[in-house]
């Protein structure tokens, strides 16, 4: 198990002290789907579960669940404050190679194809006014699928392992820490600063520009919960990397203190937070999908 105390030290020795950074209201049980993921939409108010072959809304006051589209393994998933879903749908050409296109869901229902299915697809959107923004072969698309003009927002993605950053329509490949390979990149809600996973050296946060790098200790899967913190996991793993335990946690953006949200009675996963990080909402290892209710 030498792992387990490699990982399980490694977050609390980089933090400065694990301080109560917020108050943890009360952490509940959602619904009765079942998902690998669920993304919290902007206000709180409901997730965007994803269950494997299809995409379901799911209110968090009383668990009522909508189907939104169908598809095996969509990923990928960005609710803007409007209502509007984009995500990713895989396919294979007759060569068997992978494509992806971006979709939409309008608040109305309406499916929207933003991309069509190509493999220059970078793994990122931002979703503003109605608009949906990604990067394809490196260059910007915003196409608007609700209202009559686009709006360009900013955009951090995935691209063959670099960091590409959209600002004002522009994409540039900025890859703070020179060539390597970029993960888990989103833009807090202010568009002013990036957080990303540098494999091997763990998470950051940079402006737009690539500038100002920051060092966030080993936060997996880390994403803005407003923008003075983000949340993220504190994996642990043991003998074969068996996964053993995994909390969510909290960390404060400027002093790196971190504070766990979740106690070691469950495998907490894949958290996202509201845009004022009020809500986290997080899956466990069985698929069932909770809610942290957080007053900072």
């Amino acid at each position: 198990m030498k792992k387990f105390f490699i990982a399980a030290a490694a977050l609390l020795a980089f933090a400065v002290g694990n301080a109560q950074l917020v108050t943890v209201s009360g952490i509940e049980k959602v619904g009765d789907v079942k998902c690998a993921k669920a993304t919290i939409s902007p206000d709180g108010q409901y997730v965007v579960a994803n269950t494997g072959s299809a995409l379901q809304r799911v209110n968090v006051s009383d668990g009522q669940a909508v189907t939104l589209t169908t598809g095996a393994n969509l990923f990928n998933v960005t609710v803007g404050a409007d209502g509007t879903v984009a995500y990713t749908r895989p396919s294979f050409d007759k060569n068997h190679l992978r494509h992806n296109s971006l979709e939409a869901i309008t608040p109305d229902g309406r499916q929207v194809v933003v991309v069509k299915p190509t493999r220059r697809l970078a793994a990122g959107a931002a979703v503003a006014d109605g608009t949906v923004n990604g990067i394809v072969k490196g260059k910007a698309q915003a196409k608007a699928v609700t209202g009559k003009k686009a709006v360009k927002a900013p955009v951090a993605a995935i691209n063959y392992g670099h960091l590409d950053v959209t600002v004002n329509g522009k994409t540039t490949t900025i890859d703070p820490q020179g060539r390597g390979s970029y993960l888990w990149a989103s833009v807090n809600p202010a568009g002013t600063r990036v957080c990303y996973w540098l494999v091997g050296r763990g998470c950051f946060t940079c402006n737009l520009d690539g500038t100002d790098v920051k060092q966030h200790g080993p936060l997996r899967a880390a994403v803005w919960a407003g923008n003075d913190m983000l949340v993220g996991v504190d994996e642990v793993e043991g003998d074969n990397q068996q996964l053993v335990a995994s909390s969510v946690v909290a960390m404060d953006v400027k002093t790196n203190k971190v504070q766990k949200l979740t106690d070691d009675s469950m495998i907490a996963l894949a958290p996202t937070a509201t845009a004022d990080g009020s809500r986290v909402a997080f899956t466990s290892d069985n698929g069932d999908l909770y809610i942290i209710n957080i007053v900072k």
